[in-house]
């Protein structure tokens, strides 16, 4: 009989119903660290949940790391992290972050390194280096302004991000655990969908903060009290939509290509979850996001036509028109407020974005080099500031657009390598979009549409390289989603070449 993947070392005398209900009593309390905005409940009960829901795992004969792969992806869709000796309540992040995402993480790398097969080689050559030369330029920019707190925290903040899109593309390398990821994104978006129905209906769950519902300063600007804007549990509505609109296409690509064919419950599910992730982004009322959606859809589609046999792509375009008609009757109930979103007053908050750039731009000409460094960015505007309306007074964040934000903490350089990095992993995608496994092609077209939807989005908001906000986490997913695809893709060419 085969060994448990965890062995033998759970004691027997342990009493099962102990343990589960020790996981339970921990839950209990993390979920009073959250209602009482505690941090140190929070982290305290978070840790001894986690220890205790292993023992538990390992009690009822659990797949330890298996829950830990669904529980990694499953971080993504919600805060779940704490700020430790905070410098203040404004920036992101206000200290040491330290996120369920980054926990799991090293526990699938540490699982990783125990596994005598794993691939050595992670990434490829040019993403690798693209990587090392922007983390090089952003602590070169952090050194150079100070350093401050802050930027050492956001430091940490990217280093972090980094490994987990390492991780990803590591321990995700297999076309099982892709399979995996996607279900579990898609359950996720099924998920989001959920609370923000939710929270728009029955104005509930909110006031979690800790969770992501979204505190008073991160709802700040996002007009949510005033149109009534849901967030779910990824801080604002507009990050909620700028990471469901990337997202969707990850899942919906294989739908589009029919990965899936013939498998009707799969199908179904996939299906109800993209539908849910769609309902969260108009919800979000993110004008910007839904411009990124319309385009992901239509791409994904072409997609489809283009890889589909020639004696099949016209029942192909009669079958996805069928799908789009039943799609637009199931969202409906949603008209009335993308109309009243694209018609009605939106409070100057489209024209407050060109005084920002401008500030911003004031701020790249001065610092072509290093920049401001990560986190400088609120710290620098004012005095750069010559907008007539003192835009940075008027709207006291910062610039709407990630390129112009990155580019201005972390100089020109700094910028260009942000946008190098995103098109090699939109190339890197398409290029694994022609392997002939069904799956993995779809899985890596629909991350690199992902991209390019995170890409339109991010031109109307802002987003530092040392961000903890679920955006920068999205993309470095989407991102070592890809990676981890073209390492399986290595592997075969490989092993194919030994035969």
């Amino acid at each position: 009989m085969q060994k448990p993947l965890y062995g033998n070392f759970f004691p027997a005398a342990v009493n099962r119903p102990i343990v589960i209900g020790g996981v339970v009593l921990g839950a209990c309390v993390l979920g009073l660290g959250v209602v009482l905005g505690s941090s140190s409940i929070f982290l305290t009960a978070a840790a001894a949940t986690l220890a205790l829901g292993t023992l538990a795992a390992v009690a009822i004969d659990a797949p330890i790391i298996w829950l830990v792969r669904v529980s990694f992806i499953a971080s993504f869709f919600f805060k779940g992290d704490v700020n430790l000796f905070k410098v203040d309540e404004i920036e992101d992040p206000s200290g040491l972050n330290i996120s369920l995402t980054l926990v799991l993480a090293s526990i699938l790398f540490i699982s990783d390194l125990l596994d005598s097969e794993r691939s050595r080689k992670v990434f490829p050559n040019i993403f690798t280096w693209l990587l090392i030369a922007l983390f090089v330029i952003a602590a070169a920019a952090v050194l150079n302004a100070g350093p401050t707190s802050l930027g050492l925290f956001s430091l940490f903040s990217f280093a972090g991000t980094i490994f987990i899109a390492y991780v990803i593309a590591s321990h995700f390398a297999n076309p099982e655990r892709i399979r995996l990821l996607v279900v579990c994104v898609a359950a996720g978006l099924l998920f989001t969908g959920s609370i923000a129905v939710s929270q728009y209906l029955l104005d509930f769950p909110t006031n979690l903060a800790n969770l992501g519902t979204g505190s008073e300063d991160e709802l700040l600007g996002t007009q949510s009290q005033l149109l009534s804007r849901v967030p779910a549990f990824l801080r604002t509505p507009t990050e909620m939509a700028w990471v469901v609109c990337a997202l969707i296409p990850l899942v919906l690509a294989t739908l589009a290509l029919r990965v899936s064919r013939g498998r009707t419950g799969q199908v179904t599910f996939l299906s109800v979850c993209v539908m849910a992730g769609v309902g969260a982004a108009i919800l979000s009322l993110a004008r910007g996001s839904w411009i990124a959606l319309g385009v992901a859809v239509t791409l994904i589609m072409l997609a489809g036509i283009f890889k589909s046999p020639s004696r099949e792509r016209l029942n192909y375009v009669s079958s996805t028109g069928v799908a789009l008609v039943i799609g637009l009757l199931v969202l409906a109930p949603f008209y009335g407020r993308i109309y009243d979103r694209l018609t009605g007053d939106d409070e100057g908050s489209a024209e407050i974005r060109y005084p920002m750039v401008e500030n911003a731009t004031r701020m790249i000409d001065d610092n072509p080099v290093f920049g401001v460094g990560l986190s400088g960015y609120r710290s620098y505007m004012t005095q750069y500031d010559d907008t007539g309306i003192f835009v940075s007074q008027v709207f006291p964040n910062p610039v709407h657009n990630i390129f112009a934000h990155i580019t201005a903490e972390t100089g020109i350089a700094g910028g260009v390598l942000f946008c190098l990095l995103i098109l090699y992993g939109i190339y890197e995608g398409f290029r694994n979009g022609r392997s002939s496994d069904r799956l993995l092609a779809a899985v890596a077209i629909g991350a690199a549409i992902g991209l390019i939807a995170f890409v339109i989005s991010g031109m109307k908001e802002p987003g530092s390289l040392g961000s903890a906000r679920p955006p920068m986490r999205t993309l470095f997913l989407l991102l070592g989603t890809i990676m981890a695809i073209s390492s399986i893709r290595r592997n075969r060419a490989a092993t194919e070449g030994r035969l």
